[in-house]
């Protein structure tokens, strides 16, 4: 009976083997093929034989100044259209200010200028301005750290 318990104990043995998966040889070649294709994609694109238009700067026109919109925190609105030219007004006068802007350059890019101990509200209610009046870009402006 020992010699039939020990003959089962060496099949089971057998029938436990541990089956893991080699994962380097997939590895070692798809970072041989990301190389290949990080090398070749840029001689690739260069290939099409394409001749472009020469244009001079003066023929796509000056680039357009950013609208900045700017509050302190005494309640000041300012916007500064480009140009050195900056109008104060009210609150009450600024949507009606950024509706005309916006109809005659829709596409122009907003800026907002904001105290640092101004209320987050007043942030919000200045970019809800800017939305509703028909801009589509605003950006908040900050000051880069030393």
């Amino acid at each position: 009976m020992s010699a039939k318990t020990s003959s089962s104990h060496d099949d089971e043995d057998l029938g436990t083997a541990i089956a893991e998966i080699n994962v380097t040889p997939l590895v070692d070649v798809m970072l041989v093929l990301l190389i290949i294709f990080m090398v070749t994609a840029p001689l690739m694109m260069s290939q099409v034989p394409v001749t472009l238009p020469k244009a001079a700067l003066q023929e796509m026109g000056k680039p357009r100044d950013p609208l900045i919109v700017s509050f302190d925190l005494n309640g000041n609105y300012y916007i500064d259209t480009g140009g050195g030219h900056v109008d104060e007004m009210t609150i009450d006068q600024l949507p009606a200010r950024l509706q005309q802007i916006a109809q005659a350059q829709p596409d122009n890019l907003v800026y907002i200028r904001a105290d640092k101990g101004a209320v987050f509200d007043k942030v919000r209610d200045l970019l809800k301005m800017a939305a509703q009046a028909g801009f589509y870009k605003v950006s908040l402006m900050s000051q880069a750290q030393p």
